[in-house]
Order: structure tokens, then sequence, then C-alpha cells
């Protein structure tokens, strides 16, 4: 008899859980088989409930979807189906609890159904429990060696949680190998530009195609203002993919192993994403020049919104590069530099391969009147990725020269630094 996960007996993952998880999946392969003793009527009506339920979900109403499959559940408590995307649902809503307690159910009906053991996997990663969300998706690899998609979902777990180059292993497997690779190459253009490498990082984004949508599109922005384009960026901005109904690229969830008829489009991979072009804006404006307009940019991007939610989500992950780096990012939006510089600190010291935090760790260095620590923080982009396009701001912050005096008082302004010859006579963050 295979015994039950633990995942399936307890919210509170603890670290056996990788161990018991491997006795259970391991013993036989798994499938989309179901017990064949139910009643019909039953039966009919939890489908009926779990396929209404998937339209909504296929229009973004998860709450309506929510009461459809508990419907579904009670009409047949011996179908799996309704309970494992109920668990999906409530993954969604960020419920994860009530997730793993939805699916607890789906397993006791089908202990081998792949996709309860996906989504199972998909609510450790959304709640940031990257370890063992990747140990629950070997398995399922290993049982399913032929949906190399799955290659993706532990890809960007490995990308979260740190990890450059067994995140940059397993997406590139899935690209090589599988004709659904579009998730695979959304995946290596966040790789490659936190990674700062923008050439490669832009051509990935060309792989990724619509797919890509609007978070590719931001990031093909933002890497416009790091390299020094600002029209670019602007024209990037100007026509981002739409978030309507009509037109608008969708996920395509068969891309991380679910089967075409469970596909209702929702990408897990961009669900802790709270960057927008008004903050993208905000963050490469000519300061302090431009600070109202920032302002401005900044309350329109619903800076201190985001800013408060991710607070709140590192306060329940305290080690998430991730939403460091996008706390670090926001922070320099909303005018916090001394915020920024912080989180920033903590990005580099537990990712040391996300070097791209080191080229905004010297711009909110620079912005706070510290270009001692500025200068430092770009020498270490340029020893990690030498030779790289980068805006004017960057090369005024490297070539700029502290005089002795400043340099030993530790209170550095941004008016105490001698410009290098030819330098543009402005203090502030012109050149992008």
């Amino acid at each position: 008899m295979i015994t039950k996960p633990p995942f399936l007996r307890s919210a509170k993952v603890k670290g056996c859980l990788i161990l018991s998880l491997a006795l259970a999946a391991s013993c036989s392969q798994f499938s989309s088989s179901q017990t064949q003793h139910w009643n019909t009527a039953a039966r009919e009506k939890s489908q009926r409930m779990a396929s209404a339920a998937l339209n909504k979900l296929v229009l973004s109403k998860t709450d309506e979807a929510v009461p459809l499959l508990v419907e579904g559940t009670h009409a047949d408590p011996t179908d799996p189906l309704p309970f494992m995307l109920l668990g999906m649902a409530l993954n969604i809503k960020g419920r994860y609890q009530e997730a793993l307690d939805a699916l607890k159910q789906a397993y006791s009906q089908d202990s081998k159904s792949r996709e309860t053991y996906l989504t199972v996997g998909f609510s450790h990663f959304l709640s940031h429990r990257y370890e063992q969300a990747i140990a629950i998706w070997v398995k399922v690899l290993q049982a399913n060696q032929d949906v190399v998609q799955i290659y993706t979902d532990i890809g960007y777990a490995y990308l979260r949680d740190g990890k450059i180059e067994d995140a940059e292993n397993n997406l590139r497997e899935c690209a090589k190998r599988s004709s659904y690779s579009q998730a695979a190459y959304k995946g290596l253009t966040l790789l490659h530009y936190l990674n700062g490498n923008f050439p490669i990082a832009r051509s990935a984004a060309q792989q990724a195609g619509s797919a890509g949508g609007r978070q590719v599109a931001l990031l093909l922005a933002e890497m416009d203002y790091l390299q020094g384009n600002g029209q670019a960026a602007a024209k990037q901005l100007s026509s981002l993919p739409r978030t309507t109904k009509n037109g608008s690229p969708r996920f395509d969830m068969v891309s991380i192993g679910y089967l075409p008829q469970h596909d209702f489009h929702f990408d897990p991979f961009t669900k802790d994403y709270y960057d927008n072009e008004s903050l993208i804006q905000a963050r490469f404006l000519d300061l302090p020049k431009f600070e109202s307009k920032r302002a401005q940019l900044a309350r329109k991007g619903k800076a201190d919104s985001a800013l408060s939610e991710l607070k709140n989500l590192i306060s329940l992950s305290s080690n998430d590069p991730y939403l460091m780096m996008q706390s670090g990012m926001i922070h320099l939006a909303n005018g916090n530099n001394a915020e920024a510089s912080q989180e920033f600190v903590k990005v580099i010291q537990r990712a040391p391969d996300w070097h791209t935090a080191k080229l905004y760790l010297a711009l909110s260095r620079f912005r706070e009147g510290n270009l001692e620590k500025a200068k430092y923080a770009m020498e270490g982009f340029e020893r990690a990725s030498p030779g790289k396009q980068l805006a004017p701001i960057f090369a005024l912050i490297k070539n700029a020269v502290i005089q002795p005096d400043q340099a030993a008082a530790g209170d550095k302004k941004d008016d105490q630094l001698i410009l290098p010859k030819g330098a543009p006579a402005s203090k502030g963050d012109a050149g992008f």
C-alpha cells in the first residue's frame, strides 16, 4: 500500500516531506486513473460542476469557480477532478492550507494523478517553499519522463530560490526538448535579466513570443532603461500587451505539465510580480529634476500598496531573494533609497549571481548620496559582467572621483563628487 505523503496530512510542511514523498511517488507510475466504482448520476453532476468552474477560471472568475467546485466535491466525493481543480483555484486565492486539504481528497481517490502532484507542487511554490516544490516535481518527472514541460516548473523554483545554474539547466532542457517551450523561454528571459546578461535575455524573450505577456514586455523596457535607451523603453511601454479578455496573450498551462482540457490560463510564475509601467518610469527619471513626476508615477503605480503586500510576504519568507529584489526596485521607484539599498544588499548576499541587483544598488546608493558605496557596487557588476552597454549614469558613477576630505567625512552628497572630464554638469540621473 502506498503511504500518504505528509503534505496531505499536515498544513505545516517539514523537512521530512521530501523523503516521505519520494517513497510515496516512486512506487508506481503516475496516471490519470480513477476509481471505477461510482454513482453515475453523482459523477455526472460533479463533472458538470467541474466543467462550469473551468469556464469561470478561463475568465479569471475564481471567486465564482470555487463554490461550483465545492458543490462538485459534495455531489461526488469519489471524483478527484473537482478536488484537484479546487486545489489550484484556492492556490490562486492564496489559500494554500485549504488547497492542500482539497488535494488530500484528490489524492485519496487517485494516488497516481500527475496533475494532483503538479498542483501540490504549486501550493509549495506559491507559498515560497521552493525546495519542497522541486522535490515533488522531480518525482513527477521521473514517472512522466515524456512530459518535459515539468523541467520548466523545476527551473522556475530553482530560479526563485536564487540558484541560477540549476535553474538554467532545467529551463534549457525543456526549451531543447519540448514543443511547449514558451514558458521555459519566459523563465530564461527573467534569469538572464537577473544575471545581467541582457543580450541573451532579449534573445530568450523573442523565443517566448506572445506567451511572454506583460512581464517580458516590462523586463525588455527595464533593460532598455538600464542600457540607456529611453526611447526604446518608452516605445516598449506604450505597446504593452493588454490584459483584457479579447485578444490578450494567455498563458498555456500545458507548457507547465497540465492537460489541455484543464488549461484555464493561470500563470503561477507571475502571481508575485508587482512591477508595472508607472513604477518602471518612476525608477528611471532624471532626479532630482523630476522628483514631483517620480512621486506622481509612484502613486499611479500603487507603490505603497505593493510594498505593503511585499512586506507581509517577506515576513513569512524572509530569505526569498525574488521578493527582496522586487521590494528593492519598488522602494527605488518610491524614492525610498536607503530601504532600496538594504534590500539589494540582501539580494546580493542571498543570490550572488543576480548581478543586476548590483546595478540597482549602485543607483540607490548614488541617490542616497553615498558615492563611495555606489562605485563599489558598480565595480562588483563590472567584475561579474564586463563590457556591457549601460546607461551614462552608470559611467558617471564609475568614473566620478571622491575628494579626499569628503571621502573621510562619510556624509557624501551628490554635489560632493568630481565629474569625469566631459561629463554633463548635472547632479541628477541624466542618461536614462
